[in-house]
C-alpha cells in the first residue's frame, strides 16, 4: 500500500475516520499510522478528533494535497495515461471510461 493510494482514497472520502481507511484499504493499523505521520509531516493530511465522538480520529486531505494531486499529478501518471490512450481509438477510450465508471460505482456499493 502506498501513501499515494491512501491519498487517492482520502481525496474521494475525506474526512473519514481512520478505521474506515484501514478497513477499506486492508492495511495494518500500525502501518497506516506510520503512513499518516509521514503524510502529516509533508502537509498532505490532517488528523483530528471527531467533535461528536472524541474516541474517533478523523483524517482528511489538506488543500495543498488536493492542489498537488488534482492540479499537478505526478509526471509518471501523465505519461502512463498518454501511453494507454494512444493504444485505444477514441470510441474505445469512451467505452473504457464508461465501463470503468460503472465498475467504480458498483464497487463503492459493495459492503465488505
Amino acid at each position: 500500500m502506498t501513501r499515494y493510494q491512501i491519498l487517492l482514497f482520502l481525496l474521494k472520502h475525506s474526512p473519514c475516520n481512520q478505521i474506515a481507511v484501514q478497513e477499506r484499504l486492508k492495511i495494518d493499523q500500525a502501518a497506516l499510522t506510520r503512513h499518516f505521520k509521514i503524510l502529516e509531516k509533508e502537509g498532505l493530511v490532517e488528523r483530528h478528533r471527531n467533535p461528536e465522538n472524541q474516541r474517533e480520529v478523523l483524517v482528511e486531505t489538506t488543500k495543498y494535497a488536493k492542489e498537488q494531486l488534482v492540479m499537478n499529478p505526478p509526471l509518471q501518471h501523465i505519461k502512463v495515461k498518454e501511453a494507454m490512450e494512444s493504444i485505444l481509438t477514441e470510441s474505445e477510450r469512451t467505452e473504457l471510461r464508461r465501463l470503468l465508471n460503472k465498475l467504480v460505482l458498483g464497487i463503492e456499493n459493495i459492503e465488505i
